[in-house]
């Protein structure tokens, strides 16, 4: 989509750091809540970008704690959000500002929804923490991540030349960067969801066993999910050649065949078992109540499937299910799958391809985490990619009866996507990612067009 000519509008819920208060700030003769204005179409998870708009209006340091609400208007090409954040430090509110309490909001020139939205937020300050689910929504939390961090480096015996920044925050993750004598140290914190691995643990597991391509935390909190590693380099990102990713694919082929051998080790390291078997029992299970999904409050209604899509996918269980059971009794082993394997989740290391970002880590059939191939529209092209993967696996079956392994795994792939995302969504309050909202419905429609494409 073409974002050029976007702007984004943000009012921002900025909480007192101790008390039950919020900044308003005269406009127009009254009080308001703080806006901003940036001429361009914006994440509102990039710490990076509206953090320092947000600094420019109030004059002090914040961090984000959440988005609060967010619309997208594409005929005026205005995105709205209502951002909650707090100041890093106590500081003393600017010219024409001041913190306001419950008593003051009757004054304040703001939609009435809004007041009663800053109401609901002030009601929660004064009970406890604030935020939704996500433990960094909390007054307080970005301060125990920082001491875990300089902590960490005391203990590594590294210095920062700099103070710890927010670089992402939204509904799964929050990622901050600090700069050392010996550069960048990364810290994330990760949401914890039912299909949700604790990527900490499962990252230091995983950089035991390749330690080539899997990079090794300095610091690991299992229990608060944190860890810490050192800089790897940039991301691949999606625009990469074709030849790049042909030997990301072979790369990652053969870490899975390496991994095979691995599979007790992995599941007592916290991957979750979603072998065949599961995946039937899912698409038994959950498609002939499919429609249910389509009202959840995660699930944007716009995009979602059309009552044929419905009736198709309810039907499809039993046929989906006969096919887990045929591409089972292929020789081809059950290992790790990344989950979400694309090139914005992978570097170029010094020993090879580094795998970053194991959130949806699982161990199930190795062709179902293709989505690097899956999202390929070019046929031509598509063919090429499978073809560098399944070189690497010859080992186990002949090429032709790998491409029938893959055609089986096309539509459970995409099922397989389909429950992750669903998961995701049902477990996560409004306002969500727009693109996380729509992803159900995308991989859903795979299904039906890999299952489309089995019957010509």
């Amino acid at each position: 989509m073409d974002d050029s000519g976007w702007r984004s509008r943000i009012r921002w819920v900025v909480v007192h750091p101790d008390r039950p208060a919020v900044l308003l700030m005269e406009r127009a003769g009254a009080l308001a809540l703080p806006e901003t204005e940036l001429p361009a179409k914006v994440w509102t998870a990039d710490a990076t970008v509206i953090l320092p708009a947000l600094r420019a209006l109030v004059g002090f340091d914040a961090v984000l704690l959440g988005c609060v609400r967010e619309h997208e208007d594409e005929a005026a090409r205005v995105l709205a959000a209502t951002i909650m954040a707090t100041p890093r430090e106590a500081a003393p509110p600017g010219p024409g500002a001041r913190w306001a309490g419950r008593e003051d909001l009757a004054g304040a020139a703001f939609p009435r929804h809004d007041q009663a939205m800053v109401a609901g937020v002030l009601g929660e300050l004064a009970e406890g923490p604030a935020g939704s689910g996500a433990p960094w929504a909390a007054r307080g939390w970005f301060q125990a991540a920082e001491g875990w961090l300089r902590g960490s480096l005391d203990t590594l015996g590294d210095v920062a030349t700099g103070p710890v920044q927010q670089v992402q925050l939204w509904e799964l993750s929050c990622i901050l960067r600090v700069p050392t004598v010996h550069g960048d140290v990364w810290f994330k914190a990760s949401r914890d969801s039912p299909l949700f691995v604790n990527e900490a643990v499962l990252t230091r597991e995983l950089a035991g066993l390749f330690p080539d391509h899997v990079p090794a935390p300095v610091a690991v909190d299992a229990e608060r999910r944190w860890m810490a590693l050192r800089d790897f380099g940039a991301e691949l990102g999606w625009d990469a050649p074709v030849e790049v990713r042909e030997d990301v694919l072979r790369t990652f082929a053969r870490l899975q065949v390496r991994a095979a051998p691995e599979v007790d080790r992995l599941l007592r390291a916290g991957c979750l078992d979603r072998r065949l078997a599961w995946l039937s029992a899912q698409a038994e299970g959950w498609l002939p109540a499919v429609e249910e999904t389509g009202r959840l409050a995660g699930i944007d209604a716009a995009t979602w499937l059309s009552g044929g899509e419905v009736a198709e996918l309810a039907a499809a269980g039993p046929r989906l299910a006969a096919m887990c059971y045929e591409l089972a009794a292929f020789a081809v082993p059950a290992t790790l799958l990344h989950g979400d394997l694309h090139l914005s989740n992978v570097a170029k290391g010094p020993a090879g391809y580094l795998f970053f970002d194991w959130t949806d880590a699982c161990v199930a059939h190795p062709f179902l985490d293709m989505i690097m191939v899956f999202h390929e529209k070019d046929g031509a092209l598509r063919d090429r990619l499978r073809d560098a993967y399944l070189a690497e696996w010859t080992r186990f079956e002949p090429p032709d009866r790998l491409r029938r392994a893959w055609e089986l795994a096309e539509p459970l792939g995409a099922l397989h996507h389909a429950v992750s995302y669903r998961s995701i969504v049902a477990n996560l309050d409004p306002p969500i990612d727009l693109h996380m909202m729509q992803s159900t419905a995308y991989w859903l429609r795979k299904v039906i067009a890999g299952l489309r494409r089995a019957l010509l």
